[in-house]
């Protein structure tokens, strides 16, 4: 196997398959980045098996072929070469010399024959999405996700098609639950039901999304693959019945509150320096056309601040995280947004003045 390409041409199709892979692995292989030539196409592959990626590239082939090299080795090599021709030849001992400018390297490969079978891509059934609109679904979505290895089925985000028509993204966990609803697909997904994406595959898939217009997206056996111009990628799907959420999302919520995003998000920024370290736990206080925003910890002392809304009802008091509030504030654009309440008991419901299609529920404590 003989071949040569253009070091940052390389350098980018490396970088992006190196996170994929896992620094511990219980397969040697499974570290390693498979490389096959044929055809004056260069392509590469990587997985843990729970994600895989693989990148087309142009390259001069002079003798086709398939070898693998170490992620590390191979990304630490290629970043330290000037931006000319790296030459690859395979030698019938399993090395590989690496030449490119005056720099040599010969470096031990591991044969090809170990590395695990990929999906033929090219064969499924995509149906394009809006690159952009799935990039801000996944955006308002992902930080919600549950980090909890326990609650495995709440470790990704519920993907499904509602009866409109439209797609839904959804994520909680537990605390807090952000969904969105979008017109995202050229036509409607065919799914018979929701589906669970993990979170190391959504953050592939919006890595795969920027500098895109247009995506292709199909469903299959377990499985979601996607395609852009020289990419493709595959995440295996969360096997587990998402609950049923829509039992938290409150309802009949009469007090509004409305006010400016930028001045929520900085009275928050501020006052959680103070909040307990673990609880961050601020205390809103509507009163007198004000929302006061206070946070107290024996350690350190105590913060508040103040921001103007509009708001025509009652005092009230109620108690958050300051950084689910701030996760959810910080996805937002709108510069107005909608803070609805029922009681200091029921969660509370944030969304866009101008935008319903996202919102964001988080649950309410005791300070």
């Amino acid at each position: 196997m003989k071949f040569s390409i253009q070091r940052d041409q390389l350098l980018n199709a490396l970088q992006k398959i190196s996170s994929v892979i896992e620094k511990k692995h219980t397969m040697e292989i499974l570290g390693n980045i498979l490389f096959e030539a044929k055809n004056d196409k260069l392509t590469l592959s990587g997985t843990d098996l729970e994600v895989g990626i693989q990148i087309n590239l142009d390259a001069n082939i002079e003798n086709p072929g398939k070898l693998t090299l170490s992620t590390k080795h191979i990304l630490d090599i290629t970043k330290e070469l000037p931006n000319q021709v790296m030459h690859f030849n395979l030698k019938p001992n399993h090395w590989v010399e690496i030449n490119c400018n005056k720099a040599r390297f010969n470096v031990v490969s591991i044969s090809a024959e170990g590395f695990p079978s990929l999906p033929l891509f090219e064969e499924k059934n995509y149906i394009y999405a809006n690159s952009e609109r799935l990039s801000e679904m996944i955006d308002k979505t992902e930080f919600a996700v549950s980090t909890d290895a326990t609650r495995y089925h709440l470790n990704g985000v519920y993907l499904e098609v509602l009866p409109d028509g439209l797609t839904r993204m959804t994520a909680t966990d537990g605390h807090r639950l952000s969904y969105i609803d979008y017109e995202v697909f050229a036509k409607p997904l065919e799914l018979k039901r929701g589906v669970v994406i993990p979170k190391k595959g959504l953050t592939e898939l919006h890595k795969m999304l920027q500098g895109t217009k247009n995506i292709g997206i199909a469903f299959e056996k377990g499985y979601l693959y996607a395609k852009s111009e020289n990419s493709f990628l595959f995440i295996r799907l969360i096997e587990a019945d998402y609950p049923d959420y829509r039992q938290v999302i409150p309802q009949n919520l009469d007090k509004v509150a409305k006010l400016k995003r930028e001045d929520l998000l900085g009275a928050l920024k501020r006052v959680s320096l103070m909040a307990h370290e673990k609880s961050k736990g601020v205390k809103l206080n509507i009163h007198d056309g004000l929302l006061s925003v206070a946070s107290s910890n024996p350690d350190m002392g105590e913060a508040r601040d103040e921001i103007s809304l509009d708001y025509h009802g009652e005092d009230f008091e109620i108690g958050f995280n300051a950084k689910y509030m701030l996760d959810c504030l910080e996805v937002m654009k709108d510069s107005d947004i909608e803070f609805n309440f029922k009681d200091k008991t029921k969660p509370g419901l944030i969304q866009s003045a101008g935008h319903k299609n996202h919102c964001y529920v988080i649950m309410p404590m005791r300070i």
